[in-house]
């Protein structure tokens, strides 16, 4: 397959933690058989975070939570690499120093609702403040999950995040392939398109939209994921499709196994059905 020669992901995902203090209805962690646990900063360090630009901290579990994440942020920046992560946001107020003295690039709430957001939204404000404070040069998002129960509220989370000042406002198509619950439900192509023509009204170029989807997807094209345990998978969404063992596997062997994996993904039953 040509276009596997052409394919050299720059993003690794890395999961430095399953474990979550939420249970969010739309979340596929719901749907893991994975055991709960958190990865070794000695054993991340094995990775071979030199061949990507960008490491993102986050998968199934609010980062966090970890004890050490600060200390994964600092020695990919240390690396000279951009490091990201995205969080519920409950526990930013408890780690607010953190956050800035470690030299996070970007982070991302992830906020689907403002139904018993409270605590959520008042750790945004602050961490915005702070940033002003601090002249900081984070870059700090809400990431929007879209579904048919949230569709009427989206443009008040938009308008509410840019009120804030956010810096930007990610919005992303709900995935829920496995069935995880089944109430959970996409909306239809036209409101999909007028819902877009609205928060682009109201945001601009600091709203950001899901793009049309295409297979191979742009997720796998830019992007590797490895879990809290060190297994290598295609995305994050394919998070119990194990690829093989990433502690101490050099770049060439986990690209080869991606690149199998790309030049099959048309047939795969999750990858066929993806919309997202």
């Amino acid at each position: 397959m040509v276009i596997t020669r052409l394919i050299r992901p720059t993003i690794l995902q890395v999961e430095t933690t399953n474990d979550c203090n939420l249970n969010c209805k739309i979340c596929m962690r719901r749907h893991l058989r994975r055991p709960v646990g958190y990865m070794s900063f000695e054993d991340f360090k094995t990775l071979p975070l030199k061949e990507f630009k960008e490491i993102c901290l986050h998968g199934w579990g609010e980062p966090l939570l970890h004890p050490d994440i600060f200390k994964f942020v600092k020695y990919v920046k240390s690396l000279g690499l951009k490091a990201s992560l995205g969080t519920n946001g409950l526990l930013v107020d408890k780690r607010m120093d953190e956050i800035f003295e470690s030299g996070l690039d970007e982070i991302a709430f992830g906020i689907y609702t403002l139904k018993g957001k409270s605590k959520v939204i008042e750790n945004l404000r602050e961490l915005v403040e702070e940033k002003k404070k601090r002249k900081a040069k984070l870059t700090i998002y809400i990431d929007i999950t879209i579904w048919r129960d949230n569709l009427e509220e989206i443009p008040e989370i938009v308008k509410l995040g840019l009120d804030i000042g956010v810096d930007g406002i990610v919005l992303h198509r709900v995935f829920n392939i496995y069935g995880v619950d089944p109430d959970v439900h996409y909306i239809s192509e036209e409101e999909e398109k007028q819902l877009f023509e609205t928060v682009k009204k109201i945001g601009g170029k600091r709203v950001y939209l899901p793009i049309k989807h295409f297979n191979p997807c742009r997720v796998v094209l830019h992007t590797m994921f490895v879990t809290w345990d060190f297994k290598q998978t295609p995305c994050v969404f394919l998070s119990e499709y194990y690829l093989g063992d990433a502690k101490g596997i050099d770049f060439k062997t986990m690209l080869e196994r991606h690149l199998k994996f790309v030049s099959k993904m048309r047939s795969h039953d999750i990858c066929s059905k993806c919309f997202w």
